[in-house]
């Protein structure tokens, strides 16, 4: 069963299910020279943006609704960040518990108080600020990784991480996702394809 998906409470009240996409939106200007050459001008800004379906409902489907109609597309709600699934098997859980520390506007952590593998492509949260990194090489052990987009702000030492299936994102439904329900076979709720944008 699927630990990722749409949370009310801290309670997983709506699983994520296929197809999905999770997409990384970040702002990139290009022009072409009279040699045909590529002038690529990348922005600092970064979202995760998700569009994905809901597994119906019939019992629990309150839960979902009152969450689409109240939230509706101007207040933040949160989901468990879906992690990418090599990743997920390549990871070995840590016996204690891993920090981190960093600088604002570099792309590099070194991670403490791990004793295992944090693959590439892991999704990370740190405890002070809600953006939702991504890490760029496997870190064995302690040391220095690379993590995706810049960090945007500093990070003490010893703050502490997500990185299992407990990453929390922050978002917003898209506005076409539908503030209401869709009933398919009489008694399941599906409101068909959710897109979510990170809030940043």
């Amino acid at each position: 069963m699927s630990t990722y998906g749409i949370l009310e409470g801290g309670i997983l009240i709506a699983q994520f299910a296929t197809p999905m996409t999770l997409r990384s939106n970040k702002p990139v200007f290009g022009s072409d020279t009279l040699s045909l050459s590529r002038r690529p001008v990348s922005r600092t800004p970064q979202r995760w943006e998700l569009e994905t379906r809901l597994v119906p409902l019939s019992f629990g489907a309150e839960e979902l609704f009152v969450n689409l109609v109240v939230n509706g597309h101007h207040d933040p709600m949160f989901i468990t960040a879906p992690q990418n699934y090599g990743a997920e098997q390549r990871l070995v859980a840590s016996l204690t518990t891993p920090t981190a520390q960093g600088f604002v506007n570099t792309s590099i952590i070194t991670v403490s108080g791990n004793t295992g593998l944090l693959p590439k492509g892991t999704f990370v949260k740190f405890a002070t600020m809600d953006k939702v990194y991504m890490l760029k090489s496997d870190r064995q052990g302690n040391g220095a990784v690379g993590i995706y987009p810049a960090l945007r702000a500093d990070l003490s030492a010893g703050t502490a991480f997500q990185y299992k299936t407990d990453v929390v994102m922050v978002c917003y439904y898209d506005a076409e996702t539908v503030s209401g329900m869709t009933y398919v076979d009489g008694i399941l709720m599906d409101v068909g394809t959710v897109r979510l944008v990170e809030r940043v």
